[in-house]
């Protein structure tokens, strides 16, 4: 999705991280996949490869328990100017239950004053 130049700030992309988590949340892949596209769908249909994904994410989530770093609430991290065109992270925690959750990660990147927002992963704890 381009992003206009005034939703390149934390809290506009913290907005667009709760949207994103939202629509996990309720299973609504396809209008996630319409909006925010899929990085990772490589050869398949994005709706359907962020269902996937999501499954096998939530097949090993990271628990409260684990030593991997997962964000607690939506955070946005920037990136330091670079030539990849990377901008920002936005990690969202989507909870599973009470202990167990899923991140779902958007990217952001562009060139000068365009930008796009992207769905970049879903992942659990890797195995």
């Amino acid at each position: 999705m381009k992003l206009l130049h005034t939703q390149i700030d934390e809290s506009s992309l913290i907005a667009f991280g709760e949207e994103a988590r939202s629509l996990v949340l309720s299973h609504d892949y396809a209008s996630l996949a319409r909006k925010f596209g899929y990085a990772l769908a490589y050869d398949r249909p994005p709706a359907t490869a962020i269902e996937a994904d999501y499954l096998s994410a939530i097949a090993s989530p990271i628990t409260a328990e684990s030593d991997m770093y997962f964000p607690s609430t939506i955070t946005v991290k920037f990136f330091s100017p670079n030539t990849t065109g990377l901008f920002a992270v936005v990690e969202c925690p989507v909870p599973v239950d009470d202990k167990v959750a899923v991140l779902l990660e958007l990217i952001v990147a562009g060139k000068g004053e365009e930008k796009h927002i992207t769905v970049e992963d879903i992942s659990g704890v890797a195995t």
